[in-house]
Protein backbone atom coordinates (compact mmCIF):
# COMPACT_ATOMS: atom_id res chain seq x y z
CA UNK A 1 0.00 0.00 0.00
CA UNK A 2 1.38 3.59 -0.75
CA UNK A 3 1.85 5.48 2.26
CA UNK A 4 0.77 8.90 1.33
CA UNK A 5 1.85 11.83 3.75
CA UNK A 6 -1.08 13.71 3.61
CA UNK A 7 0.05 16.91 5.15
CA UNK A 8 3.15 17.28 2.83
CA UNK A 9 0.53 17.13 -0.05
CA UNK A 10 -1.20 19.59 1.03
CA UNK A 11 1.70 21.39 1.10
CA UNK A 12 3.20 20.83 -2.57
CA UNK A 13 -0.69 21.62 -3.26
CA UNK A 14 -0.76 25.06 -1.79
CA UNK A 15 2.60 25.88 -3.61
CA UNK A 16 1.76 25.00 -7.00
CA UNK A 17 -1.31 26.84 -6.49
CA UNK A 18 1.03 29.91 -5.51
CA UNK A 19 3.02 29.92 -8.67
CA UNK A 20 -0.12 29.53 -10.84
CA UNK A 21 -1.75 32.08 -8.54
CA UNK A 22 1.25 34.69 -9.55
CA UNK A 23 1.91 33.51 -13.06
CA UNK A 24 -1.86 34.44 -14.04
CA UNK A 25 -2.01 37.66 -12.00
CA UNK A 26 1.17 38.71 -13.51
CA UNK A 27 -0.55 37.63 -16.57
CA UNK A 28 -3.57 40.20 -15.73
CA UNK A 29 -1.36 42.55 -15.08
CA UNK A 30 0.43 42.24 -18.32
CA UNK A 31 -2.04 42.17 -20.69
CA UNK A 32 -3.70 45.13 -18.55
CA UNK A 33 -0.72 47.56 -18.82
CA UNK A 34 0.87 47.12 -21.56
CA UNK A 35 -1.73 45.88 -24.24
CA UNK A 36 -3.93 48.54 -23.62
CA UNK A 37 -7.29 49.20 -24.69
CA UNK A 38 -8.85 52.32 -24.86
CA UNK A 39 -12.25 51.19 -22.62
CA UNK A 40 -10.21 49.86 -20.12
CA UNK A 41 -8.32 53.12 -18.85
CA UNK A 42 -8.13 55.13 -15.74
CA UNK A 43 -9.37 54.38 -12.55
CA UNK A 44 -10.89 50.98 -13.35
CA UNK A 45 -7.31 49.88 -15.05
CA UNK A 46 -5.53 51.17 -11.71
CA UNK A 47 -8.27 49.28 -9.73
CA UNK A 48 -7.37 46.14 -11.59
CA UNK A 49 -3.79 46.21 -11.50
CA UNK A 50 -3.82 47.22 -7.89
CA UNK A 51 -6.18 43.99 -7.08
CA UNK A 52 -4.27 41.86 -9.07
CA UNK A 53 -0.70 43.04 -6.76
CA UNK A 54 -3.17 42.37 -3.68
CA UNK A 55 -3.97 38.74 -4.86
CA UNK A 56 -0.09 37.81 -4.81
CA UNK A 57 0.62 39.89 -2.00
CA UNK A 58 -2.41 37.53 0.19
CA UNK A 59 -1.08 34.51 -2.26
CA UNK A 60 2.61 35.69 -0.88
CA UNK A 61 0.92 35.83 2.80
CA UNK A 62 -0.08 32.57 2.80
CA UNK A 63 3.40 30.92 1.78
CA UNK A 64 5.26 32.70 4.19
CA UNK A 65 2.54 32.18 7.47
CA UNK A 66 1.61 28.17 6.73
CA UNK A 67 -1.73 29.10 8.75
CA UNK A 68 -4.25 26.01 9.70
CA UNK A 69 -7.27 25.30 11.98
CA UNK A 70 -8.28 22.77 13.94
CA UNK A 71 -11.62 22.16 15.45
CA UNK A 72 -11.95 19.98 18.71
CA UNK A 73 -15.79 20.24 20.57
CA UNK A 74 -16.47 23.62 21.82
CA UNK A 75 -13.37 25.82 20.02
CA UNK A 76 -11.29 25.78 16.79
CA UNK A 77 -7.85 27.33 16.77
CA UNK A 78 -6.30 29.48 14.24
CA UNK A 79 -2.61 28.71 14.37
CA UNK A 80 1.07 28.09 12.25
CA UNK A 81 3.68 25.50 12.86
CA UNK A 82 5.81 25.95 9.52
CA UNK A 83 5.85 30.16 9.39
CA UNK A 84 9.04 31.64 8.22
CA UNK A 85 8.55 33.01 11.73
CA UNK A 86 8.26 29.98 13.91
CA UNK A 87 11.83 30.92 15.65
CA UNK A 88 9.81 33.96 17.30
CA UNK A 89 6.52 33.54 18.73
CA UNK A 90 5.49 37.13 18.57
CA UNK A 91 6.78 37.14 15.21
CA UNK A 92 4.51 34.31 14.12
CA UNK A 93 1.44 35.81 15.81
CA UNK A 94 2.19 38.89 13.89
CA UNK A 95 2.65 37.10 10.84
CA UNK A 96 -1.16 35.38 11.48
CA UNK A 97 -2.77 38.63 12.28
CA UNK A 98 -1.13 39.93 8.69
CA UNK A 99 -2.82 37.15 6.95
CA UNK A 100 -5.90 37.69 8.06
CA UNK A 101 -5.75 41.20 7.69
CA UNK A 102 -4.68 40.34 4.14
CA UNK A 103 -7.99 38.25 3.47
CA UNK A 104 -9.86 41.96 4.57
CA UNK A 105 -7.70 43.67 2.79
CA UNK A 106 -8.95 41.72 -0.69
CA UNK A 107 -12.50 41.30 -0.05
CA UNK A 108 -12.62 44.77 0.47
CA UNK A 109 -11.32 46.22 -2.79
CA UNK A 110 -13.98 43.55 -4.48
CA UNK A 111 -16.78 46.47 -2.57
CA UNK A 112 -14.66 49.25 -3.64
CA UNK A 113 -15.12 47.93 -7.42
CA UNK A 114 -18.95 47.65 -6.60
CA UNK A 115 -19.02 50.86 -5.52
CA UNK A 116 -17.23 52.36 -8.69
CA UNK A 117 -18.82 50.50 -11.37
CA UNK A 118 -22.40 51.62 -9.72
CA UNK A 119 -21.16 55.41 -9.64
CA UNK A 120 -19.73 55.13 -12.87
CA UNK A 121 -23.11 53.77 -14.39
CA UNK A 122 -25.73 55.42 -12.31
CA UNK A 123 -24.22 58.43 -11.16
CA UNK A 124 -21.21 59.08 -13.78
CA UNK A 125 -20.65 62.81 -11.75
CA UNK A 126 -19.53 60.54 -8.79
CA UNK A 127 -16.97 58.32 -10.48
CA UNK A 128 -14.43 61.57 -10.00
CA UNK A 129 -14.16 60.76 -6.07
CA UNK A 130 -12.52 57.59 -7.21
CA UNK A 131 -9.75 59.36 -9.61
CA UNK A 132 -6.41 60.06 -9.25
CA UNK A 133 -5.27 60.20 -5.77
CA UNK A 134 -8.46 60.25 -4.35
CA UNK A 135 -8.21 56.34 -4.73
CA UNK A 136 -5.51 56.88 -1.92
CA UNK A 137 -8.79 57.27 -0.11
CA UNK A 138 -10.45 54.29 -0.81
CA UNK A 139 -7.59 52.51 -0.32
CA UNK A 140 -6.65 53.57 3.48
CA UNK A 141 -10.64 52.12 4.15
CA UNK A 142 -9.76 48.95 2.37
CA UNK A 143 -6.49 48.72 4.82
CA UNK A 144 -8.51 50.20 7.98
CA UNK A 145 -10.88 46.82 7.09
CA UNK A 146 -8.06 44.82 7.01
CA UNK A 147 -7.41 46.00 10.75
CA UNK A 148 -10.74 45.23 12.13
CA UNK A 149 -10.06 41.44 10.17
CA UNK A 150 -6.99 41.25 12.06
CA UNK A 151 -8.53 42.55 14.82
CA UNK A 152 -10.95 39.22 15.46
CA UNK A 153 -7.70 37.26 15.69
CA UNK A 154 -6.19 39.20 17.97
CA UNK A 155 -8.84 39.87 20.54
CA UNK A 156 -9.27 35.99 20.52
CA UNK A 157 -6.34 35.31 22.26
CA UNK A 158 -5.59 32.82 24.83
CA UNK A 159 -6.22 33.08 28.24
CA UNK A 160 -4.89 30.04 30.99
CA UNK A 161 -8.30 28.11 30.53
CA UNK A 162 -8.29 28.03 26.40
CA UNK A 163 -4.46 26.90 27.16
CA UNK A 164 -5.76 23.96 28.94
CA UNK A 165 -8.71 23.19 27.26
CA UNK A 166 -6.44 22.81 24.05
CA UNK A 167 -3.29 21.90 25.31
CA UNK A 168 -3.70 17.98 25.08
CA UNK A 169 -5.45 17.71 21.89
CA UNK A 170 -2.63 20.03 19.96
CA UNK A 171 0.06 17.48 21.47
CA UNK A 172 -1.66 14.24 20.63
CA UNK A 173 -2.14 15.90 16.94
CA UNK A 174 0.79 17.94 15.92
CA UNK A 175 3.33 17.29 18.65
CA UNK A 176 3.91 20.52 20.00
CA UNK A 177 3.20 22.61 23.20
CA UNK A 178 0.38 25.04 22.62
CA UNK A 179 2.39 27.23 24.86
CA UNK A 180 5.23 27.50 22.84
CA UNK A 181 3.50 27.85 19.15
CA UNK A 182 1.44 31.17 17.97
CA UNK A 183 -2.08 30.64 18.18
CA UNK A 184 -5.34 32.09 18.58
CA UNK A 185 -8.51 30.39 19.86
CA UNK A 186 -12.12 30.72 19.21
CA UNK A 187 -13.58 29.09 22.57
CA UNK A 188 -17.54 29.05 23.09
CA UNK A 189 -17.98 28.65 26.91
CA UNK A 190 -15.97 28.99 29.58
CA UNK A 191 -15.89 26.56 32.49
CA UNK A 192 -19.33 27.64 34.09
CA UNK A 193 -20.69 27.24 30.47
CA UNK A 194 -20.98 30.93 29.89
CA UNK A 195 -20.44 32.27 26.86
CA UNK A 196 -16.87 33.91 26.28
CA UNK A 197 -17.00 37.22 25.57
CA UNK A 198 -13.99 37.85 23.68
CA UNK A 199 -14.87 34.90 21.05
CA UNK A 200 -18.61 36.90 20.78
CA UNK A 201 -16.65 39.92 20.20
CA UNK A 202 -14.38 38.18 17.67
CA UNK A 203 -16.77 36.83 16.03
CA UNK A 204 -19.20 39.79 16.29
CA UNK A 205 -16.78 41.56 14.68
CA UNK A 206 -15.91 39.64 11.81
CA UNK A 207 -19.61 39.19 10.92
CA UNK A 208 -20.59 42.73 10.96
CA UNK A 209 -17.40 43.82 8.69
CA UNK A 210 -18.65 41.37 6.31
CA UNK A 211 -22.52 41.98 6.34
CA UNK A 212 -21.54 45.46 5.67
CA UNK A 213 -19.03 44.40 2.85
CA UNK A 214 -22.06 42.05 1.26
CA UNK A 215 -24.44 44.30 1.85
CA UNK A 216 -22.99 47.46 0.48
CA UNK A 217 -22.10 44.86 -2.72
CA UNK A 218 -25.44 43.88 -3.19
CA UNK A 219 -27.07 47.35 -2.99
CA UNK A 220 -24.30 48.08 -5.70
CA UNK A 221 -25.12 44.98 -7.73
CA UNK A 222 -29.08 45.87 -7.50
CA UNK A 223 -27.95 49.26 -8.91
CA UNK A 224 -25.57 48.43 -12.01
CA UNK A 225 -28.85 45.57 -12.96
CA UNK A 226 -31.02 48.09 -13.16
CA UNK A 227 -29.16 50.24 -14.81
CA UNK A 228 -28.23 47.60 -17.30
CA UNK A 229 -31.86 46.26 -18.04
CA UNK A 230 -32.84 50.08 -18.27
CA UNK A 231 -32.01 52.35 -21.30
CA UNK A 232 -27.64 52.57 -21.97
CA UNK A 233 -28.04 55.25 -24.72
CA UNK A 234 -25.01 56.99 -23.02
CA UNK A 235 -23.04 54.12 -23.83
CA UNK A 236 -21.58 52.55 -27.47
CA UNK A 237 -22.62 49.02 -27.73
CA UNK A 238 -19.69 47.44 -27.71
CA UNK A 239 -18.90 49.43 -24.56
CA UNK A 240 -22.18 48.65 -23.13
CA UNK A 241 -21.33 45.09 -23.81
CA UNK A 242 -17.82 45.61 -21.87
CA UNK A 243 -19.86 47.37 -18.92
CA UNK A 244 -22.05 43.97 -18.81
CA UNK A 245 -18.87 41.75 -18.72
CA UNK A 246 -17.52 44.09 -15.79
CA UNK A 247 -20.86 43.08 -14.24
CA UNK A 248 -20.92 39.55 -14.66
CA UNK A 249 -17.01 39.62 -13.42
CA UNK A 250 -17.87 41.23 -10.24
CA UNK A 251 -20.83 39.12 -9.24
CA UNK A 252 -18.26 35.88 -9.58
CA UNK A 253 -15.51 37.59 -7.41
CA UNK A 254 -18.12 37.89 -4.78
CA UNK A 255 -20.14 35.29 -4.94
CA UNK A 256 -17.31 32.91 -5.03
CA UNK A 257 -15.63 33.84 -1.92
CA UNK A 258 -19.40 33.98 -0.34
CA UNK A 259 -20.18 30.72 -1.30
CA UNK A 260 -17.05 28.60 -1.04
CA UNK A 261 -15.48 30.41 2.19
CA UNK A 262 -17.72 32.60 3.93
CA UNK A 263 -20.59 29.78 4.52
CA UNK A 264 -18.09 26.85 5.10
CA UNK A 265 -16.55 29.33 7.38
CA UNK A 266 -19.67 30.11 9.16
CA UNK A 267 -20.87 26.74 9.80
CA UNK A 268 -17.33 26.68 11.34
CA UNK A 269 -17.62 29.21 13.57
CA UNK A 270 -21.24 28.09 15.07
CA UNK A 271 -20.13 24.66 15.83
CA UNK A 272 -18.53 25.53 18.84
CA UNK A 273 -21.49 26.71 20.70
CA UNK A 274 -22.97 23.42 19.37
CA UNK A 275 -20.41 21.91 21.77
CA UNK A 276 -20.10 18.79 20.16
CA UNK A 277 -17.48 15.85 21.03
CA UNK A 278 -16.38 16.22 17.32
CA UNK A 279 -12.51 16.64 16.35
CA UNK A 280 -11.04 17.46 12.60
CA UNK A 281 -8.27 19.14 10.69
CA UNK A 282 -10.25 22.11 9.06
CA UNK A 283 -7.54 23.69 7.10
CA UNK A 284 -9.15 22.86 4.06
CA UNK A 285 -11.23 26.02 4.73
CA UNK A 286 -7.70 27.77 4.69
CA UNK A 287 -7.00 26.78 1.57
CA UNK A 288 -10.07 27.45 -0.06
CA UNK A 289 -9.36 31.50 1.09
CA UNK A 290 -5.89 30.97 -0.66
CA UNK A 291 -7.22 29.62 -3.75
CA UNK A 292 -9.37 33.32 -4.37
CA UNK A 293 -6.66 34.88 -5.77
CA UNK A 294 -6.24 32.84 -8.27
CA UNK A 295 -9.90 32.20 -9.46
CA UNK A 296 -10.38 36.14 -9.39
CA UNK A 297 -7.69 36.60 -12.27
CA UNK A 298 -9.04 33.59 -14.30
CA UNK A 299 -12.79 35.24 -14.12
CA UNK A 300 -11.40 38.15 -15.46
CA UNK A 301 -9.42 36.39 -17.92
CA UNK A 302 -12.05 34.12 -19.41
CA UNK A 303 -15.40 36.48 -18.97
CA UNK A 304 -14.17 39.81 -20.07
CA UNK A 305 -13.53 39.60 -24.06
CA UNK A 306 -11.24 42.24 -23.95
CA UNK A 307 -8.86 39.94 -21.51
CA UNK A 308 -9.75 37.10 -23.96
CA UNK A 309 -8.61 38.55 -27.28
CA UNK A 310 -5.56 40.00 -25.64
CA UNK A 311 -4.70 37.06 -24.79
CA UNK A 312 -4.95 34.77 -27.48
CA UNK A 313 -2.61 37.90 -28.64
CA UNK A 314 -0.26 37.28 -26.30
CA UNK A 315 -0.02 33.70 -26.74
CA UNK A 316 0.23 33.47 -30.85
CA UNK A 317 3.61 35.80 -30.15
CA UNK A 318 4.58 33.91 -27.24
CA UNK A 319 3.99 30.56 -29.67
CA UNK A 320 5.59 32.57 -32.88
CA UNK A 321 8.78 33.62 -30.56
CA UNK A 322 9.52 30.07 -29.25
CA UNK A 323 8.89 28.56 -33.23
CA UNK A 324 11.46 31.40 -33.98
CA UNK A 325 13.80 30.51 -31.21
CA UNK A 326 13.74 27.03 -31.87
CA UNK A 327 14.12 26.77 -35.67
CA UNK A 328 16.90 29.72 -35.45
CA UNK A 329 18.87 26.72 -33.32
CA UNK A 330 17.86 23.87 -35.67
CA UNK A 331 20.29 22.17 -38.19
CA UNK A 332 18.33 20.29 -40.79
CA UNK A 333 19.85 17.10 -41.45
CA UNK A 334 21.21 16.41 -45.19
CA UNK A 335 18.82 14.35 -47.28
CA UNK A 336 19.79 10.46 -48.64
CA UNK A 337 20.72 11.70 -51.62
CA UNK A 338 22.77 14.61 -50.74
CA UNK A 339 24.59 12.15 -48.31
CA UNK A 340 24.99 9.37 -51.31
CA UNK A 341 26.22 12.02 -53.97
CA UNK A 342 29.00 13.26 -51.43
CA UNK A 343 30.30 9.13 -51.11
Amino acid sequence: MIDIDISALADNISRFCYIVTVFFNTLLIYLTTCHPNKQIVGTYRNMIVIFALLGMWFATTDILVRPLLHSYNGSFVYFTLGSTFRNSKPSAEKALLMYGAMYGVVISFVTIQFMYRACVLAKPSWAKHFDGFKLIIWLIFVLLAGLIWANGSRISSPDEYAYQYIEHEIMVEYGVSVRKIAIFTFLAYNADGTFRSNTLCSLGSLGLLAMYLYTTCLICGTIMYRRMQGSMSSFSNQHEKLQKQFFVALLYQITTPFLCCHIPCTALFLLPYLNLEIKFHSTIFVYAFNTYPLVDSLIFLNVVSVYKHALKKFWKLVMKEWEDTVGANYIPEPSMSVVMSRM
